[in-house]
């Protein structure tokens, strides 16, 4: 996952990879996208484009970035 997350921001760019929890949640289920939240690997950011409650994206932290970055496989923990 993390991996995705970080070849999606080597193409797109940081701000255009992020994406939407619901889908990062269906993608890859609530335990993994949680245990990588709470290593901080991950991160959530409300987006309000128009009046009534914003959106939710998901992006790679700073820490995800070097962990998605790891020689070894053991180093990507989700």
């Amino acid at each position: 996952m993390l991996r995705d997350f970080w070849l999606l921001e080597t193409y797109f760019g940081e701000t255009d990879a992020a994406q939407d929890v619901e889908d990062v949640l269906r993608r890859y289920g609530v335990e993994p996208v949680k245990k990588a939240l709470q290593a901080g690997h991950l991160k959530i950011h409300t987006v309000f484009v128009q009046p009534g409650p914003g959106r939710a994206f998901c992006c790679l932290s700073e820490g995800g970035r070097r962990a998605a970055q790891g020689r070894n496989p053991d180093d990507q923990p989700v």
